[in-house]
């Protein structure tokens, strides 16, 4: 039985994130489209206190590529403090040469995708870096251009481990020793180096540690990591 349903993030584009806590002390994240109700993913986790930081919050889960979100907060987070890592793809298909594939970062031509970068690339504070990132699927190599920022450093100067796994351990999820190093070896390479699969493919993690990491990476709530590690 629900006792109490509240919304915890709405973006510009629709999509709600609707949080419903039940009698037995479980929580139910639906994403949904506002405009059509539907709900377009789930979440499930323990009532628990997430990790704070600064780098973690729900508008950078509204990030993820399966639902439309606000392209600017993308190219402004990590510049701004809200997150370590943001990946950017640019579309430059035509839009009806993929009708059964939605690209929800929209259309550009390669001059338009050249201007985004220089002004992105004019207006960067000194502690962060932009570059090309190695595409997670060959299969739209022809049709995207992958970019990235991020700040400069390691993931552990930015975010204490002994917050994250304790944070974890709030919700149940206890981290052994093999974890807890693989993570922290992850968490102590350069940021930049995410851009490549030399370590792990951030978009596609193989393991507990490494969907960890990338939600550490990215800025996700760590709610919505227990949720998938725990189903």
């Amino acid at each position: 039985m629900a006792i109490n349903n509240e919304i915890i993030f709405e973006s510009n584009r629709g999509i709600i994130f609707e949080k419903t806590l039940f009698k037995n002390g479980r929580i139910r994240l639906a994403i949904k489209n506002k405009d059509c109700k539907k709900t377009i993913a789930e979440y499930r986790y323990k009532n628990a206190t997430g990790l704070l930081s600064p780098y973690v919050n729900w508008e950078n889960f509204n990030c993820v590529d399966g639902w439309v979100y606000d392209k600017s907060y993308l190219y402004t987070a990590v510049q701004k403090g809200k997150k370590l890592y943001a990946g950017i793809a640019f579309s430059i298909a035509k839009k009806d040469a993929f009708p059964d594939k939605i690209f929800p970062q929209g259309f550009y031509t390669e001059v338009e995708v050249s201007e985004i970068i220089e002004n992105l690339s004019k207006n960067l504070p000194s502690d962060c870096i932009l570059g090309s990132e190695h595409p997670d699927s060959e299969r739209y190599l022809d049709v995207l251009r992958y970019f990235y920022i991020c700040k400069i450093g390691t993931i552990l100067d930015y975010i204490d481990m002994y917050d994250v796994f304790t944070a974890y351990e709030r919700f149940g999820v206890i981290l052994n020793k093999t974890y807890q190093n693989r993570i922290k070896k992850l968490c102590s390479i350069p940021i930049n180096s995410f851009a490549s699969e030399e370590h792990m493919d951030y978009a596609n993690p193989k393991s507990v540690a490494e969907w960890i990491v990338t939600g550490l990476l990215l800025g996700f709530p760590i709610e919505t990591t227990v949720s998938i590690l725990s189903n």
